[in-house]
């Protein structure tokens, strides 16, 4: 009788360890029914109970492992997610560093180049009404008459480099008023005709209708539109085709790290006017986009522009609490200035 109940026990004891092996636990209650001392010798009851136990403590701690799993898994994605986090916040920290370096870089740049200008535009001047006389009383002499004619060009040019230098310094009151800023670019655009036409750049316009007006300093978003119309002229020395546009805009999370912005004018989901002005030029070089805004630096040969148009643009963009970015074109080959003026 008791070789039949062993062997018995052992066949569902080896079917047990089976299920158990393949992490099944659903007919343990076979095993339990052999803890009956009833209807089993002692040594089967208490064999029977140990394995029982053992099969109850490995579903137990199989159980707990399940869960140490699924909370491992939990916080390996909650991490994911806080690298993340943690690396969006580092890019933005360190584009407010350079934006601060920038800043700090501007303001040393603006109080020197007050005091360096005002000290050089008045003896600039003695200079150019003395060329302007020479010039007068050497008609004659062609070859010296050229020479002063030449000198009076450099003293120009120079000039040129103060003005801008006095342009990018002030700080004066804008003087704004309700302005339609579609009427602005087409006034810049007529500024620039003769321009445009001789260096053969068409000119392509999209301007939204439903704008409203704008608190604007008319002339100096002038000088904004005209300065970045030439910067696009110069890039298209063989001709091409530049686009201005206008249209209702609403400022994304990428937009607030826009190139040019110095204080928290724009917030994600502000209404915005952006304005787009294109060309099909050669485009921005990877290793100059960062210098844009330099003061005296520019990609045109010597002589032919101070680097101080940008940076003047900028201060002016500033000043109406806009912002503005320069990039390579994403639909074609050339560069694009845009531009967000808070509603």
């Amino acid at each position: 009788m008791h070789s039949v109940q062993i062997e018995k026990m052992i066949e569902q004891l080896t079917c047990a360890a089976e299920n158990l092996s393949m992490g099944r636990y659903e007919n343990l209650d076979r095993i339990f029914d052999m803890t009956n001392s009833e209807q089993y010798p002692p040594v089967i009851t208490r064999f029977a109970e140990a394995f029982g136990m053992m099969a109850v403590k490995i579903e137990a701690r199989e159980f707990r492992l399940e869960q140490i799993i699924d909370d491992l898994t939990a916080t390996k994605d909650e991490l994911t997610v806080t690298n993340e986090r943690l690396r969006q916040s580092l890019l933005e920290l360190r584009q407010a560093q350079m934006q601060l370096i920038q800043q700090a870089k501007m303001e040393s740049v603006g109080r020197l180049a007050a005091g360096v200008a005002h000290e050089v535009k008045n003896p600039l001047a003695v200079i150019q009404l003395g060329t302007d006389f020479l010039a007068g009383q050497l008609k004659e002499n062609r070859l010296c008459r050229e020479t002063v004619m030449d000198m009076a060009d450099a003293v120009q040019r120079a000039d040129s480099v103060i003005k801008g230098l006095l342009d990018f310094s002030r700080s004066e009151q804008l003087e704004l008023q309700p302005a339609d800023i579609g009427r602005v670019i087409d006034d810049s655009l007529l500024l620039v005709r003769h321009e445009l036409h001789s260096s053969h750049v068409s000119v392509e316009t999209a301007m939204d209708a439903g704008i409203s007006e704008l608190l604007l300093d008319r002339n100096k978003l002038k000088q904004v539109f005209i300065n970045l119309f030439m910067n696009a002229v110069h890039a298209m020395p063989d001709g091409g085709t530049l686009t201005v546009s206008s249209s209702l805009y609403t400022v994304t999370r990428e937009d607030t790290a826009f190139c040019g912005v110095s204080d928290d004018s724009f917030e994600e989901g502000d209404r915005a006017v952006m304005v787009r002005v294109a060309d099909t030029g050669t485009g921005i070089l990877g290793e100059n986009s960062g210098k844009l805004f330099d003061p005296f630096f520019t990609t045109k040969p010597v002589g032919a522009g101070t680097g101080l148009g940008l940076s003047v643009t900028q201060k002016i963009l500033e000043l109406h609490h806009a912002a503005i970015t320069l990039r390579n074109r994403v639909d074609r080959q050339g560069a694009e200035a845009v531009m967000l003026f808070k509603i």
